[in-house]
């Protein structure tokens, strides 16, 4: 008598403890990508452009395209580890890894180079870390993706295999175009010893290299760049910081400028003082609408902007060099 019901179906098979364990790795290391590509666009790339063409060596307009290229690879592998698709051959664990390698072999370097007492860049300035607290990262970093080559097996299927090639490239492509490439910032120096309605600068800041940082009188920040600056002043007197400082008309200043001294004990750095309107300017010109405005200078070109918390005498000494 033949059998008058249907077969069921087998139930599909449950997805492993282990598999699962493996897929939130990969999204958790995918996560880490990305962080890491985020941090190095806050507030802007100019830091990991920077960071690129001083511990590299590299002149301003090819670190400029190798900071937009890692930042869009390291976004591409971040978004592709955290959807565990792997590609042909299993190239973006592969690529990963290789990545790692390439980044840790720098911080060695860096690390012999300049110490640990400075930021890698590898987090920008989101996350601020030195060479070693950098390569344990990476080693932990390194060690999840062998577990994840070694282990994670994906069906990503011959359409996504071709397609992560192409997805790929056209994520690395959008930082380009999200961040252009832009002319490194000139400041018109010039404007400071022509101006009728300020003091002039005590000394020549259009040629050689200069921290020229603006400064308010009454501006807490400000004051603590100053407290920080004085101090390596102090410890290295040959270190090229300059004061362009706005405080108040004249009846004010004096006594402003006696508090500002006696909190910071920036006695030892030179300044002058700059009317309201040419302060101003300024810092228009600066492409900042606050202060303090801290630049690295090298003639009348920016080379690097400065917040308090970048206030380093390793680097700036390196710089220097």
């Amino acid at each position: 008598m033949e059998n008058d019901y249907l077969e069921l179906p087998p139930a599909p098979k449950k997805r492993s403890a282990k598999k699962l364990l493996l897929v939130a790795l990969s999204a958790i290391l995918g996560g880490v990508f990305l962080f890491s590509a985020w941090t190095k666009t806050e507030p802007s790339t100019q830091y990991f452009e920077y960071i690129i063409g001083a511990q590299v060596h590299l002149p301003p307009a090819i670190a400029a395209i190798a900071a937009r290229f890692f930042i869009g690879l390291e976004a591409a592998l971040g978004l592709m580890l955290i959807v565990s698709v792997f590609g042909y051959r299993r190239w973006v664990l592969k690529a990963s890894i290789a990545l790692i390698v390439v980044f840790s072999i720098h911080l060695i370097y860096l690390l012999f180079a300049q110490g640990n007492d400075v930021n890698c860049g590898c987090m920008g300035n989101v996350a601020p870390m030195s060479p070693l607290a950098s390569l344990a990262k990476n080693a932990g970093i390194l060690a999840a993706l062998f577990i994840l080559l070694k282990w994670h097996r994906t069906d990503d299927g011959p359409v996504l295999n071709i397609a992560s090639f192409p997805v790929a490239a056209s994520i690395i492509a959008i930082p380009f175009f999200l961040y252009p490439i832009q002319k490194q910032l000139t400041m018109p120096l010039t404007k400071l010893y022509t101006t009728t309605r300020s003091q002039h600068p005590m000394q020549e800041l259009r040629k050689g290299k200069h921290i020229l940082c603006f400064m308010s009188l009454t501006c807490s920040h400000c004051r603590d760049a100053a407290t920080i600056i004085a101090k390596m002043k102090k410890d290295n007197p040959a270190l090229p910081f300059y004061f362009a400082l706005a405080g108040g008309n004249d009846s004010t200043r004096a006594e402003l400028f006696h508090d500002f001294l006696s909190e910071t004990k920036a006695n030892n750095v030179p300044y002058h003082f700059l009317s309201k309107e040419d302060f101003g300017d300024m810092i228009k010109l600066s492409g900042s609408d606050g202060v303090p405005v801290m630049m690295w200078m090298q003639d009348t070109t920016v080379i690097r902007k400065i917040t308090v918390n970048d206030l380093n005498q390793k680097e700036i000494e390196e710089w220097l060099r």
